[in-house]
């Protein structure tokens, strides 16, 4: 294990400044990556008994008790129950009035949901941009060397193949892992979106017949 790591430090070693400095800042990047995938998924878990939710307030509702339908929404504090707590705030208005509070209510826990995601989707496509940078440095550098020294030998040139193979190795490597994460909020954002407006819907449609 030892002569494992011996021998990667080597290889950084021989990179050269370009190169270590490419590859640290892929290194910062995947460490970014995956501090907001993990906070992603703590912020985006939806918590549970949001039909059950939707059943006590629409309950409540149904018996003209309307702050125990509020209090129901506050003590949850899901995102569902913000969003259901703004239309029963609005409960005596005109319909329009109590869907647009609500669309205004989801937009905002969309904006809240959506946090970070574009900070994967930047990384994931940055990250093989820096692994070509780094090809493109690795190639000047054996060309540079080979016109410094006019040696051909794999031993003169080793520090450019090294910039080039492994920053590029480094790059793609990133950038795939931080599309999966990309791809996971994603999903979970849009599961998530489904949720309120569905919720949304089914409150809209308990209230309607009161309200006609």
């Amino acid at each position: 294990m030892n002569g494992t790591e011996m021998s990667f430090l080597s290889v950084i070693g021989k990179m050269g400044l370009t190169g270590q400095s490419i590859a640290i800042l892929i290194f910062i990047l995947s460490i970014v990556a995956i501090f907001v995938f993990v906070d992603r998924l703590i912020a985006l878990k939806m918590k549970g008994g949001d039909e059950l939710i939707l059943a006590k307030v629409n309950e409540a509702i149904s018996t003209g008790n309307i702050e125990s339908a509020k209090n129901v929404c506050q003590n949850n504090g899901s995102p569902l129950s913000r969003v259901l707590f703004k239309g029963i705030s609005r409960i005596g208005m005109p319909l329009k009035d109590i869907e647009a509070s609500m669309d205004k209510a989801i937009d905002l826990e969309v904006f809240k949901m959506e946090k970070g995601e574009e900070i994967l989707g930047l990384i994931s496509k940055l990250a093989p941009m820096l692994g070509f940078i780094g090809t493109i440095a690795g190639v000047i550098q054996i060309f540079y060397t080979i016109n410094a020294t006019g040696d051909y030998n794999i031993e003169s040139i080793s520090g450019g193949l090294y910039v080039k193979m492994l920053t590029s190795a480094l790059g793609l490597t990133l950038g795939i892992f931080a599309y999966f994460f990309y791809f996971v909020v994603s999903r979970k954002i849009k599961k998530n979106i489904f949720i309120l407006e569905q919720g949304s819907s089914e409150f809209i449609d308990s209230i309607t017949s009161p309200l006609k």
